[in-house]
């Protein structure tokens, strides 16, 4: 059952987003898993919405010691794949829109976002070719994983 007294929900890319998959052993990006810490003690849930497969992704998670911190994973073999709202919808059942937040580094994730009606988090720490993409379909940019700390705070209302 999912805590109702968790602030909100907080939506994952994996691919560029917490993973580095640019290198051949894959690595998280710097600062990400402060990040993640940081938003286990503050009470949110968290979950990945992945273009990737589901077990791969899982490995992957495993691999870098993250997993703990994800209450789903929505890959690309559970169903429609991104930018189709619908792995969105699953993974979180239960939260208002106004309660989830999508962070993703990709056109399709922001697009996907839009569909299902959920603020999102243009993560271009790995996408810095696209910034100017990415502002014409987002107000919240962030060059670094740190970047999101503010504006999850006050969408959320709590202090990280």
């Amino acid at each position: 059952m999912k805590n109702i007294l968790t602030p909100g929900m907080i939506i994952f890319d994996h691919d560029g987003t917490l993973v580095n998959t640019n290198e051949p052993d894959f690595k998280l990006f710097s600062g990400i898993k402060e990040l993640l810490v940081d938003l286990d003690q503050a009470g949110f849930e968290m979950s990945v919405w992945t273009a990737r497969g589901h077990r791969s992704t899982l490995e992957s998670l495993k691999t870098l010691q993250i997993a703990s911190y994800f209450w789903e994973i929505y890959g690309h073999d559970d169903g429609l794949s991104k930018p189709h709202p619908a792995g969105l919808a699953k993974i979180s059942e239960g939260f208002g829109k106004d309660k989830l937040l999508h962070i993703g580094d990709s056109v399709g994730d922001l697009e996907g976002a839009a569909a299902f009606g959920i603020d999102v988090i243009a993560a271009c720490w790995n996408s810095t070719n696209q910034v100017e993409t990415f502002k014409r379909k987002t107000s919240f940019l962030a060059m670094m994983p740190d970047d999101c700390r503010k504006i999850i705070a006050a969408k959320f209302n709590v202090n990280l």
